[in-house]
């Protein structure tokens, strides 16, 4: 586990304004600000969706996952329903993918194989 995230973030053009956010390195309670700093910074400037690309994450952890739970409010804050339709995670790493079924996480989130799915299910 690294103390370390990278975050990169590109738009994608289309009908809707979305931001890719490509994560690499570990997401926890280290991390986890910084993110949730850079996904305010995508809304703030026109973003209605985004995508997490997690296939970098080589650790999620708790903390991790409330920076996530909290970018879903951020993106619908008025949105009282438990499952996020303005958040979808893209091809997450095996590590990733096991928090998130384990804390059922899967059930609340979109998780596709690769952008043009996530885009297409918006």
């Amino acid at each position: 586990m690294s103390e370390d995230l990278k975050i990169s973030t590109s738009r994608e053009e289309g009908e809707k304004a979305v931001v890719v956010m490509r994560l690499n390195g570990s997401l926890d309670a280290n991390t986890q600000s910084a993110l949730e700093a850079k996904a305010k910074e995508a809304v703030d400037s026109g973003a209605e969706y985004l995508l997490l690309d997690m296939s970098g994450v080589d650790y999620l952890g708790s903390a991790g996952m409330r920076g996530i739970h909290a970018i879903t409010n951020l993106l619908s804050p008025d949105d009282t329903s438990m499952r996020s339709d303005r958040l979808k995670v893209i091809n997450p790493s095996p590590a990733a993918a096991k928090i998130f079924k384990t804390l059922g996480f899967d059930s609340f989130i979109d998780i596709h194989g690769n952008i043009d799915e996530a885009i297409a299910a918006l």
